[in-house]
């Protein structure tokens, strides 16, 4: 979090002859945390090539394919919550938080997670609603959502670890593939790209 205690968050106001008015807002909100835009939730289908959905089950995060019944189910829709941040050496981006429904109407949040030197992604169950404030500028539910130049699609930069993205990869079975977090370091990666699709 910023050290600085003289720094607030301020909006433009407005301009009086040669005079430029600010108004500070949020006096609760440090520079680096992470605030919830209460008005900006957003339900989406996440897609990936070969007609594949991003689902939830008891086994974690994996890759189906779905047909338009089957995408009716809560497993494949995701909450996308918007929050707000000030940290000016943030990625491109909205920060987001990613959480779905389960058959067993669990709900879980896209998470970040490392074991030992290996970094990757899970389903964490969210036991209460989603937080109002984050206190700090890295989390390993937040990601930053970036729409890819030229393109109508999206890919998720980890908060926790910049340049780490949610990505994709071939499963234990032919007909599955596993959401991943994978290190990138050019523009394009297109086992990063994801197509967000209206419920």
């Amino acid at each position: 979090m910023a050290s600085n205690s003289e720094c607030k968050c301020v909006e433009f106001a407005i301009v009086d002859k040669e005079d430029i008015f600010f108004q500070v807002e949020h006096e609760d909100f440090e520079l680096d945390d992470f605030k919830k835009e209460t008005k900006k939730c957003f339900q989406k289908m996440i897609k990936i090539k070969n007609n594949r959905f991003l689902v939830v089950d008891e086994e974690g995060l994996k890759f189906k394919e779905r047909n338009k019944e089957q995408c009716k189910a809560d497993d494949c829709r995701f909450n996308i919550q918007v929050y707000r941040t000030n940290d000016i050496d943030r990625p491109r981006g909205s920060a987001v938080i990613l959480s779905v429904t389960s058959p067993c109407k669990q709900t879980y949040m896209v998470c970040c997670e490392k074991n030992g030197d290996q970094k990757g992604v899970s389903a964490k169950p969210l036991d209460q609603p989603l937080p109002d404030q984050i206190g700090r500028s890295k989390h390993e539910a937040v990601f930053y959502m970036e729409l890819i130049p030229g393109t109508s699609q999206y890919r998720f930069n980890s908060s926790l670890w910049c340049s780490w993205y949610l990505s994709f990869e071939d499963g234990p079975e032919a007909a599955l593939m596993k959401l991943v977090l994978r290190e990138v370091h050019k523009d394009v990666d297109e086992n990063c790209s994801m197509d967000l699709l209206t419920c």
